[in-house]
């Protein structure tokens, strides 16, 4: 659950703290009144594309820090600050926690923590890569034991797999191979050798 939202220097925005209650909360206005911006703001912070032009005039950064209550991922008191800063080059500088990330980990570590749907927007419920894990939720107590046999075997046999590639090289590699020893063979049959 976001606490906090801090946003400087988007559009019209110069400087605000929004602060979020607990359980369902409504932004509200008039067109031009901001709304957009918000959105916009927790889109950045999810890593997602930034324009210059965003950047309120006459500015040379813009930031924007979530503070976030977001139990069980092993931060202090279940407390995740996340901020993205942004200068008129187009450079960011990516924090969570304190910590520096790339963009790539930013979207990474924020996309199983904001969600955002929009009117036409593809939702995350519709993107094929997510249903698996869905699944795997769902039915978590009824397939915990076959999906963890599954995974050790799925493993063992890709560690197989990479050890017979390492050792026996491709498909190309192993042909090239079967036809030097079928002509090794050729030559020592057609040698007509014998023992004394």
């Amino acid at each position: 659950m976001i606490n906090t939202l801090h946003i400087k220097n988007i559009g019209i925005i110069d400087d605000i703290t929004i602060n979020l209650n607990e359980g369902f909360n409504v932004l509200t206005g008039e067109t031009g009144a901001g709304k957009t911006l918000i959105i916009g703001s927790l889109q950045i912070l999810a890593g997602g594309r930034f324009s210059k032009d965003m950047i309120r005039n006459g500015e040379n950064i813009s930031y924007v820090e979530m503070d976030a209550y977001i139990p069980n991922m092993g931060y202090e008191n279940d407390t995740v600050i996340v901020s993205r800063e942004i200068n008129i080059k187009g450079k960011n500088t990516c924090k969570i926690n304190g910590r520096l990330v790339t963009v790539s980990e930013l979207k990474n570590f924020m996309n199983n923590i904001i969600d955002i749907h929009g009117q036409n927007d593809n939702q995350s419920i519709l993107d094929i890569s997510t249903h698996i894990d869905l699944l795997d939720e769902y039915a978590y107590t009824e397939i915990k034991d076959v999906k963890d046999k599954y995974s050790k075997l799925f493993e063992e046999y890709s560690n197989i797999k990479l050890e017979i590639a390492q050792n026996y090289g491709d498909d190309k590699e192993k042909q090239i191979k079967l036809d030097l020893l079928n002509y090794q063979v050729n030559e020592i049959e057609n040698a007509n050798l014998k023992s004394r």
